[in-house]
Protein backbone atom coordinates (compact mmCIF):
# COMPACT_ATOMS: atom_id res chain seq x y z
CA UNK A 1 0.00 0.00 0.00
CA UNK A 2 3.01 2.01 0.44
CA UNK A 3 4.45 4.15 -2.55
CA UNK A 4 7.86 5.66 -2.78
CA UNK A 5 7.66 8.98 -4.47
CA UNK A 6 9.32 12.77 -4.52
CA UNK A 7 7.05 13.46 -1.58
CA UNK A 8 7.87 10.64 0.02
CA UNK A 9 6.14 7.30 0.84
CA UNK A 10 2.27 7.48 0.36
CA UNK A 11 -0.29 5.88 2.49
CA UNK A 12 -3.51 5.53 1.01
CA UNK A 13 -5.18 4.74 4.08
CA UNK A 14 -4.88 8.50 4.98
CA UNK A 15 -4.48 9.91 1.33
CA UNK A 16 -1.12 11.75 2.34
CA UNK A 17 2.49 11.53 1.62
CA UNK A 18 5.35 11.76 4.07
CA UNK A 19 5.81 14.97 4.10
CA UNK A 20 2.28 16.21 3.92
CA UNK A 21 1.70 14.11 7.45
CA UNK A 22 4.56 16.23 8.51
CA UNK A 23 3.64 19.30 7.78
CA UNK A 24 -0.05 18.05 9.26
CA UNK A 25 1.32 17.46 12.60
CA UNK A 26 3.31 20.74 12.54
CA UNK A 27 0.21 22.96 12.61
CA UNK A 28 -1.28 20.40 14.91
CA UNK A 29 1.25 21.26 17.27
CA UNK A 30 1.09 25.07 16.11
CA UNK A 31 -2.13 25.33 16.77
CA UNK A 32 -2.03 23.35 20.40
CA UNK A 33 0.27 26.66 21.88
CA UNK A 34 -1.90 29.85 22.61
CA UNK A 35 -1.08 32.92 20.69
CA UNK A 36 0.71 35.28 22.86
CA UNK A 37 -2.05 37.65 23.37
CA UNK A 38 -4.27 35.17 24.41
CA UNK A 39 -1.43 33.88 26.95
CA UNK A 40 -1.10 38.10 28.10
CA UNK A 41 -5.35 38.37 28.00
CA UNK A 42 -5.60 35.23 30.50
CA UNK A 43 -2.76 36.80 31.97
CA UNK A 44 -4.65 39.76 33.20
CA UNK A 45 -7.63 38.05 34.27
CA UNK A 46 -5.36 36.12 36.76
CA UNK A 47 -4.04 39.08 37.79
CA UNK A 48 -7.62 40.26 38.41
CA UNK A 49 -8.95 37.46 39.69
CA UNK A 50 -6.00 37.71 42.49
CA UNK A 51 -7.32 41.00 43.69
CA UNK A 52 -10.42 39.75 44.88
CA UNK A 53 -8.25 37.11 47.05
CA UNK A 54 -5.07 38.92 47.98
CA UNK A 55 -5.98 41.51 50.78
CA UNK A 56 -5.47 45.07 49.98
CA UNK A 57 -2.33 46.76 51.10
CA UNK A 58 -0.32 49.90 50.76
CA UNK A 59 2.86 51.40 51.68
CA UNK A 60 3.63 55.31 51.99
CA UNK A 61 5.57 57.25 49.24
CA UNK A 62 8.08 59.22 50.23
CA UNK A 63 11.13 61.59 48.69
CA UNK A 64 14.00 59.94 49.37
CA UNK A 65 16.86 62.76 49.61
CA UNK A 66 19.52 61.02 47.99
CA UNK A 67 17.96 59.77 45.13
CA UNK A 68 15.44 62.39 44.67
CA UNK A 69 12.71 59.55 43.93
CA UNK A 70 9.42 58.74 45.49
CA UNK A 71 10.59 55.48 47.40
CA UNK A 72 8.24 53.74 49.73
CA UNK A 73 8.48 53.94 53.80
CA UNK A 74 9.59 50.30 54.65
CA UNK A 75 7.45 50.70 58.12
CA UNK A 76 4.36 52.24 57.14
CA UNK A 77 2.57 49.29 55.65
CA UNK A 78 -0.85 48.90 56.43
CA UNK A 79 -4.16 46.96 55.41
CA UNK A 80 -6.33 48.68 53.57
CA UNK A 81 -10.16 48.50 52.33
CA UNK A 82 -9.99 46.12 48.94
CA UNK A 83 -10.26 47.58 45.18
CA UNK A 84 -10.69 44.65 43.44
CA UNK A 85 -10.83 44.11 39.66
CA UNK A 86 -13.47 43.26 37.92
CA UNK A 87 -14.54 41.60 34.20
CA UNK A 88 -14.73 44.98 32.61
CA UNK A 89 -12.45 46.91 34.84
CA UNK A 90 -9.77 43.89 33.67
CA UNK A 91 -10.82 44.86 29.84
CA UNK A 92 -9.98 48.94 30.33
CA UNK A 93 -6.70 47.99 32.03
CA UNK A 94 -5.46 46.82 28.73
CA UNK A 95 -6.01 50.43 26.96
CA UNK A 96 -4.83 51.80 30.23
CA UNK A 97 -1.94 49.68 29.49
CA UNK A 98 -1.45 51.21 25.98
CA UNK A 99 -1.44 54.53 27.53
CA UNK A 100 0.96 54.19 30.32
CA UNK A 101 3.23 52.57 27.77
CA UNK A 102 2.44 55.32 24.57
CA UNK A 103 6.18 55.99 24.52
CA UNK A 104 7.20 52.69 23.88
CA UNK A 105 4.50 52.15 21.71
CA UNK A 106 5.53 54.54 19.85
CA UNK A 107 8.93 53.89 19.62
CA UNK A 108 8.22 50.45 18.10
CA UNK A 109 6.12 51.71 15.44
CA UNK A 110 9.16 54.52 14.78
CA UNK A 111 11.80 52.01 14.51
CA UNK A 112 9.74 49.59 12.71
CA UNK A 113 8.89 51.88 9.60
CA UNK A 114 12.93 53.02 9.62
CA UNK A 115 13.82 49.34 9.15
CA UNK A 116 11.19 48.63 6.17
CA UNK A 117 12.27 52.28 4.47
CA UNK A 118 15.81 51.06 4.84
CA UNK A 119 14.83 47.39 3.63
CA UNK A 120 12.68 48.93 0.62
CA UNK A 121 15.66 50.77 -0.42
CA UNK A 122 17.59 47.82 -1.08
CA UNK A 123 19.98 49.07 1.27
CA UNK A 124 19.17 46.07 3.86
CA UNK A 125 19.57 43.40 1.17
CA UNK A 126 23.26 45.27 0.29
CA UNK A 127 24.70 44.88 3.30
CA UNK A 128 23.77 41.91 4.22
CA UNK A 129 25.04 40.28 0.78
CA UNK A 130 28.16 42.01 1.52
CA UNK A 131 28.45 40.60 5.20
CA UNK A 132 27.42 37.08 3.60
CA UNK A 133 30.03 37.33 1.07
CA UNK A 134 33.38 38.59 3.70
CA UNK A 135 32.24 35.50 5.42
CA UNK A 136 32.17 32.81 2.77
CA UNK A 137 35.55 34.16 1.29
CA UNK A 138 36.72 33.16 5.22
CA UNK A 139 34.71 31.51 6.94
CA UNK A 140 36.61 31.70 9.96
CA UNK A 141 35.45 35.33 10.40
CA UNK A 142 31.99 33.75 11.16
CA UNK A 143 32.81 32.94 14.68
CA UNK A 144 34.81 35.86 15.11
CA UNK A 145 32.86 38.75 14.15
CA UNK A 146 29.61 36.67 16.57
CA UNK A 147 31.59 37.04 19.71
CA UNK A 148 33.13 40.38 18.89
CA UNK A 149 29.45 41.98 18.15
CA UNK A 150 28.49 39.79 21.11
CA UNK A 151 31.03 41.57 23.79
CA UNK A 152 30.52 44.99 21.76
CA UNK A 153 26.72 44.58 23.31
CA UNK A 154 27.45 43.23 26.21
CA UNK A 155 29.75 46.21 27.52
CA UNK A 156 27.59 48.30 25.88
CA UNK A 157 24.35 47.40 28.00
CA UNK A 158 26.33 47.11 31.27
CA UNK A 159 26.66 50.50 30.70
CA UNK A 160 22.84 50.99 30.57
CA UNK A 161 22.96 53.29 27.64
CA UNK A 162 21.95 50.44 25.56
CA UNK A 163 18.98 48.61 26.30
CA UNK A 164 16.21 46.47 24.90
CA UNK A 165 14.36 49.46 23.89
CA UNK A 166 17.52 50.41 21.11
CA UNK A 167 18.23 47.07 20.52
CA UNK A 168 14.65 45.88 19.85
CA UNK A 169 14.75 47.79 16.66
CA UNK A 170 17.75 46.39 14.37
CA UNK A 171 16.16 42.36 15.66
CA UNK A 172 14.88 42.16 11.58
CA UNK A 173 18.27 42.78 10.04
CA UNK A 174 20.05 40.17 12.68
CA UNK A 175 17.10 37.80 11.52
CA UNK A 176 17.97 38.28 7.70
CA UNK A 177 21.80 38.21 8.36
CA UNK A 178 21.88 35.17 10.77
CA UNK A 179 19.46 33.40 8.30
CA UNK A 180 21.53 34.47 5.18
CA UNK A 181 24.47 32.93 7.07
CA UNK A 182 23.39 29.29 8.00
CA UNK A 183 21.43 30.08 11.40
CA UNK A 184 18.17 30.81 12.41
CA UNK A 185 15.93 33.49 13.98
CA UNK A 186 17.31 32.31 17.75
CA UNK A 187 20.47 32.81 16.76
CA UNK A 188 19.74 36.06 15.91
CA UNK A 189 18.51 36.72 19.11
CA UNK A 190 20.65 35.36 21.47
CA UNK A 191 23.77 37.08 19.50
CA UNK A 192 21.61 40.84 19.54
CA UNK A 193 19.00 40.88 22.56
CA UNK A 194 20.28 38.40 24.82
CA UNK A 195 23.96 39.94 24.99
CA UNK A 196 22.15 43.26 25.75
CA UNK A 197 20.17 41.82 28.43
CA UNK A 198 23.16 40.10 29.96
CA UNK A 199 24.94 43.51 29.95
CA UNK A 200 22.28 46.07 31.44
CA UNK A 201 21.77 43.07 34.39
CA UNK A 202 25.62 43.08 35.01
CA UNK A 203 25.17 46.44 35.67
CA UNK A 204 28.92 47.95 35.62
CA UNK A 205 28.02 51.47 35.37
CA UNK A 206 24.36 51.46 34.59
CA UNK A 207 22.46 54.95 36.24
CA UNK A 208 18.73 53.29 35.62
CA UNK A 209 19.46 50.21 38.05
CA UNK A 210 22.79 50.25 40.04
CA UNK A 211 23.01 53.79 40.27
CA UNK A 212 19.28 54.10 41.58
CA UNK A 213 19.87 51.45 43.63
CA UNK A 214 23.41 52.18 45.59
CA UNK A 215 21.78 55.99 45.63
CA UNK A 216 18.99 55.25 47.82
CA UNK A 217 21.00 52.48 49.60
CA UNK A 218 23.37 55.44 50.42
CA UNK A 219 26.41 53.96 48.78
CA UNK A 220 29.05 55.45 46.97
CA UNK A 221 27.62 55.82 42.78
CA UNK A 222 28.96 52.81 41.09
CA UNK A 223 30.72 51.53 43.95
CA UNK A 224 31.80 47.68 44.08
CA UNK A 225 32.83 48.12 40.30
CA UNK A 226 35.68 45.69 40.07
CA UNK A 227 33.12 42.53 41.54
CA UNK A 228 30.41 43.46 38.54
CA UNK A 229 33.24 43.62 35.90
CA UNK A 230 34.03 40.14 37.32
CA UNK A 231 30.07 39.42 36.89
CA UNK A 232 29.95 40.88 33.12
CA UNK A 233 32.52 38.80 32.03
CA UNK A 234 31.26 35.50 33.15
CA UNK A 235 27.98 36.10 32.12
CA UNK A 236 29.01 37.33 28.35
CA UNK A 237 31.71 33.97 28.51
CA UNK A 238 28.50 31.87 29.57
CA UNK A 239 26.18 33.89 26.91
CA UNK A 240 28.96 33.14 23.86
CA UNK A 241 29.55 29.63 24.70
CA UNK A 242 25.77 29.01 24.95
CA UNK A 243 24.85 30.76 21.47
CA UNK A 244 27.75 29.08 19.43
CA UNK A 245 27.37 26.00 20.23
CA UNK A 246 23.74 26.12 19.53
CA UNK A 247 24.63 27.81 16.29
CA UNK A 248 27.04 25.30 15.07
CA UNK A 249 23.93 22.88 15.44
CA UNK A 250 21.97 24.77 13.51
CA UNK A 251 24.36 25.24 10.77
CA UNK A 252 25.03 21.49 10.49
CA UNK A 253 21.45 20.41 10.19
CA UNK A 254 18.85 23.03 10.05
CA UNK A 255 16.35 20.67 10.85
CA UNK A 256 17.54 20.83 14.64
CA UNK A 257 16.52 24.31 14.75
CA UNK A 258 13.61 24.82 17.55
CA UNK A 259 12.12 27.44 14.79
CA UNK A 260 12.50 24.82 11.91
CA UNK A 261 9.10 25.36 9.43
CA UNK A 262 8.17 29.04 10.70
CA UNK A 263 8.12 30.87 7.44
CA UNK A 264 10.87 34.01 7.34
CA UNK A 265 10.45 34.14 3.36
CA UNK A 266 10.19 37.47 4.02
CA UNK A 267 13.41 38.01 5.58
CA UNK A 268 15.35 35.12 3.33
CA UNK A 269 17.57 36.11 0.73
CA UNK A 270 16.41 34.31 -2.33
CA UNK A 271 19.01 34.01 -5.49
CA UNK A 272 17.47 37.60 -6.64
CA UNK A 273 18.20 39.50 -3.39
CA UNK A 274 21.13 38.02 -3.56
CA UNK A 275 22.26 40.05 -6.71
CA UNK A 276 21.56 43.40 -4.55
CA UNK A 277 24.35 46.03 -5.48
CA UNK A 278 25.38 48.31 -2.90
CA UNK A 279 24.99 51.50 -4.60
CA UNK A 280 25.98 54.98 -3.41
CA UNK A 281 22.37 55.75 -2.13
CA UNK A 282 22.43 52.65 -0.41
CA UNK A 283 25.71 53.32 1.18
CA UNK A 284 24.87 56.45 1.86
CA UNK A 285 21.77 55.09 3.39
CA UNK A 286 23.18 52.55 5.51
CA UNK A 287 25.78 55.30 6.59
CA UNK A 288 22.65 57.36 7.86
CA UNK A 289 21.87 54.31 10.05
CA UNK A 290 24.93 54.43 11.49
CA UNK A 291 25.33 58.18 11.95
CA UNK A 292 21.53 57.78 14.00
CA UNK A 293 23.22 55.11 16.38
CA UNK A 294 25.86 57.30 16.85
CA UNK A 295 24.41 60.16 17.43
CA UNK A 296 21.52 58.18 19.67
CA UNK A 297 24.77 56.64 21.46
CA UNK A 298 25.72 60.07 22.33
CA UNK A 299 22.31 61.64 23.66
CA UNK A 300 22.03 58.59 25.64
CA UNK A 301 25.34 58.65 27.24
CA UNK A 302 25.95 62.81 27.71
CA UNK A 303 22.12 64.51 27.40
CA UNK A 304 20.08 61.78 29.57
CA UNK A 305 18.42 60.76 26.13
CA UNK A 306 15.89 57.89 26.65
CA UNK A 307 12.76 56.45 24.48
CA UNK A 308 11.07 59.80 23.08
CA UNK A 309 14.58 60.81 21.72
CA UNK A 310 15.47 57.54 20.32
CA UNK A 311 12.16 57.40 18.30
CA UNK A 312 12.67 60.75 17.00
CA UNK A 313 15.92 59.94 15.63
CA UNK A 314 14.55 57.05 13.94
CA UNK A 315 12.02 59.24 12.36
CA UNK A 316 14.71 61.31 11.05
CA UNK A 317 16.65 58.34 9.47
CA UNK A 318 12.86 57.77 7.87
CA UNK A 319 13.12 60.73 6.04
CA UNK A 320 16.66 60.94 5.08
CA UNK A 321 16.69 57.64 3.46
CA UNK A 322 13.84 58.74 1.61
CA UNK A 323 15.85 61.97 0.53
CA UNK A 324 18.98 60.34 -0.36
CA UNK A 325 17.23 57.56 -2.69
CA UNK A 326 15.22 60.15 -4.08
CA UNK A 327 11.35 59.10 -3.23
CA UNK A 328 8.76 61.64 -3.25
CA UNK A 329 6.98 62.73 0.01
CA UNK A 330 3.84 60.94 -0.62
CA UNK A 331 5.89 57.21 -1.71
CA UNK A 332 7.93 57.94 0.89
CA UNK A 333 4.41 58.33 3.40
CA UNK A 334 3.02 55.42 2.29
CA UNK A 335 6.29 53.31 3.22
CA UNK A 336 6.52 55.11 6.34
CA UNK A 337 2.57 54.02 6.75
CA UNK A 338 3.51 50.37 5.57
CA UNK A 339 6.15 50.03 8.00
CA UNK A 340 3.84 50.90 10.97
CA UNK A 341 1.43 48.48 9.94
CA UNK A 342 4.38 45.26 11.13
CA UNK A 343 4.76 46.83 13.96
CA UNK A 344 0.97 46.37 14.81
CA UNK A 345 0.89 43.00 16.95
CA UNK A 346 4.24 44.45 19.27
CA UNK A 347 2.85 47.69 20.22
CA UNK A 348 -0.88 45.53 21.52
CA UNK A 349 1.66 43.48 23.33
CA UNK A 350 3.44 46.03 25.10
CA UNK A 351 -0.30 47.16 26.31
CA UNK A 352 -1.25 43.74 27.19
CA UNK A 353 1.71 42.96 29.37
CA UNK A 354 1.49 46.19 30.90
CA UNK A 355 -2.22 46.07 31.60
CA UNK A 356 -1.00 43.53 33.88
CA UNK A 357 0.66 45.82 36.15
CA UNK A 358 -2.35 48.25 36.09
CA UNK A 359 -4.58 45.40 37.83
CA UNK A 360 -1.92 44.82 40.35
CA UNK A 361 -1.90 48.80 40.76
CA UNK A 362 -5.77 49.07 40.94
CA UNK A 363 -5.97 46.18 43.33
CA UNK A 364 -3.72 47.65 45.51
CA UNK A 365 -2.04 44.16 46.15
CA UNK A 366 1.34 44.78 45.13
CA UNK A 367 2.48 46.32 47.84
CA UNK A 368 0.82 43.71 50.18
CA UNK A 369 2.98 41.11 48.24
CA UNK A 370 6.14 42.95 48.60
CA UNK A 371 5.77 43.13 52.38
CA UNK A 372 4.50 39.69 52.84
CA UNK A 373 7.55 38.25 51.11
CA UNK A 374 10.24 40.73 52.89
CA UNK A 375 8.49 39.12 56.30
CA UNK A 376 9.65 35.63 55.25
CA UNK A 377 12.82 36.92 54.32
CA UNK A 378 13.53 38.02 57.86
CA UNK A 379 13.25 34.70 59.46
CA UNK A 380 16.30 32.76 57.33
CA UNK A 381 19.66 32.24 57.73
CA UNK A 382 22.23 34.91 56.46
CA UNK A 383 23.19 33.17 53.24
CA UNK A 384 19.75 31.69 52.82
CA UNK A 385 18.04 35.20 53.02
CA UNK A 386 20.97 36.11 49.98
CA UNK A 387 19.21 33.36 48.12
CA UNK A 388 15.75 34.17 49.12
CA UNK A 389 16.26 37.86 48.34
CA UNK A 390 17.46 36.71 44.84
CA UNK A 391 14.10 34.77 44.33
CA UNK A 392 12.27 37.67 45.56
CA UNK A 393 13.55 40.35 43.49
CA UNK A 394 13.52 38.03 40.15
CA UNK A 395 9.46 37.56 41.24
CA UNK A 396 9.10 41.35 41.75
CA UNK A 397 10.32 42.50 38.18
CA UNK A 398 7.78 40.19 36.92
CA UNK A 399 5.37 42.63 38.59
CA UNK A 400 7.84 45.86 37.91
CA UNK A 401 9.69 45.74 34.84
CA UNK A 402 11.15 49.30 35.15
CA UNK A 403 14.33 48.61 36.82
CA UNK A 404 14.63 52.38 38.29
CA UNK A 405 10.71 51.92 39.38
CA UNK A 406 11.59 48.55 41.05
CA UNK A 407 14.69 50.08 42.95
CA UNK A 408 12.04 52.56 44.20
CA UNK A 409 9.69 49.93 45.58
CA UNK A 410 12.38 47.14 46.97
CA UNK A 411 15.52 49.06 48.13
CA UNK A 412 14.09 50.80 50.86
CA UNK A 413 13.16 47.41 52.32
CA UNK A 414 15.86 45.45 51.04
CA UNK A 415 18.58 48.24 52.77
CA UNK A 416 17.04 48.09 56.23
CA UNK A 417 16.55 44.58 55.93
CA UNK A 418 20.17 43.60 55.02
CA UNK A 419 21.34 46.22 58.61
CA UNK A 420 18.89 43.62 59.82
CA UNK A 421 20.39 40.37 59.34
CA UNK A 422 23.48 41.44 59.20
CA UNK A 423 24.45 41.59 55.20
CA UNK A 424 26.68 44.28 53.97
CA UNK A 425 23.85 47.05 51.83
CA UNK A 426 26.54 46.47 48.65
CA UNK A 427 25.07 42.75 48.33
CA UNK A 428 21.31 43.66 48.49
CA UNK A 429 22.10 46.33 45.87
CA UNK A 430 23.81 43.65 43.76
CA UNK A 431 20.89 41.31 44.65
CA UNK A 432 18.39 43.74 43.39
CA UNK A 433 20.73 44.05 40.27
CA UNK A 434 20.23 40.38 39.61
CA UNK A 435 17.06 39.97 40.06
CA UNK A 436 15.76 43.08 37.69
CA UNK A 437 17.80 42.79 34.92
CA UNK A 438 18.31 38.58 34.38
CA UNK A 439 14.96 37.95 34.56
CA UNK A 440 13.90 40.03 32.06
CA UNK A 441 14.94 37.21 29.56
CA UNK A 442 12.38 35.45 31.21
CA UNK A 443 9.08 37.19 32.22
CA UNK A 444 6.78 37.80 29.58
CA UNK A 445 6.25 41.74 31.47
CA UNK A 446 9.54 42.67 30.19
CA UNK A 447 10.87 43.08 26.53
CA UNK A 448 11.55 39.89 25.19
CA UNK A 449 7.80 38.98 24.63
CA UNK A 450 7.82 42.14 22.17
CA UNK A 451 11.22 40.44 20.74
CA UNK A 452 9.83 37.70 20.19
CA UNK A 453 6.80 39.15 18.41
CA UNK A 454 9.64 41.02 16.27
CA UNK A 455 10.95 37.66 15.54
CA UNK A 456 8.21 35.86 14.88
CA UNK A 457 9.27 33.14 17.73
CA UNK A 458 6.36 31.50 19.36
CA UNK A 459 7.26 31.52 23.19
CA UNK A 460 7.19 27.72 23.68
CA UNK A 461 10.48 27.51 21.07
CA UNK A 462 12.02 30.93 22.89
CA UNK A 463 11.75 29.42 26.15
CA UNK A 464 12.81 25.53 25.35
CA UNK A 465 16.02 27.84 24.03
CA UNK A 466 16.19 30.08 26.89
CA UNK A 467 15.29 28.15 29.84
CA UNK A 468 18.69 25.96 29.96
CA UNK A 469 20.45 29.24 29.08
CA UNK A 470 18.61 30.77 32.01
CA UNK A 471 19.50 28.15 34.56
CA UNK A 472 23.03 28.40 34.20
CA UNK A 473 23.01 32.16 34.24
CA UNK A 474 20.65 31.54 37.88
CA UNK A 475 22.93 29.41 39.17
CA UNK A 476 25.85 31.89 38.31
CA UNK A 477 24.02 34.48 40.79
CA UNK A 478 23.88 32.27 43.25
CA UNK A 479 27.40 31.30 43.46
CA UNK A 480 28.30 34.96 42.95
CA UNK A 481 25.74 35.92 45.62
CA UNK A 482 27.57 33.32 48.08
CA UNK A 483 30.54 34.12 47.17
CA UNK A 484 29.81 37.99 47.61
CA UNK A 485 28.10 36.99 51.52
CA UNK A 486 31.47 34.70 52.37
CA UNK A 487 33.56 37.82 51.52
CA UNK A 488 31.61 40.61 52.61
CA UNK A 489 31.69 42.35 49.41
CA UNK A 490 31.09 46.38 49.43
CA UNK A 491 30.74 48.60 52.10
CA UNK A 492 28.38 49.27 54.59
Amino acid sequence: YLNYTKKGVYNPLTGLYEQDMQAERQVKKKALFPHILVLLFFAILIAAILTWIIPAGKYERVLDENSKRMVIDPLSFQYVESTPVGPFGAFVSIEEGLIEAANITFLIFAAFSAMYILEKSGALDAAIVKAVDITRAKPALTNVIIVLLMIILSVWGSTGTMSYEEIIAFIPIFIALCIALGYDSLVAIGISVVPVGVGFASATLNPFTIGVAQTIAELPMFSGLWYRVIVLVVMTIINIAFVLVYARKVKADPTKSLVYGIDYTDLTLDDERMKTEMTLPRKLSILVLFLGILVMAYGLINKGWYINQVAAIFMIVSIAVGIINRWAPNQLANAYVEGLSKGVLSALVVGFARGILVVFTKGQILDTIVFTFASWLQNLSLYASAVGMLFFQSFLNFLIPSGSGQAAVSMPIMTPLADLIGMKRQIAVLIFQFGDGFSNLLWPTGFMIIACTVARIPLNKYYRFMLPFFILCLLAQIVFVLVAVAIGYGPF
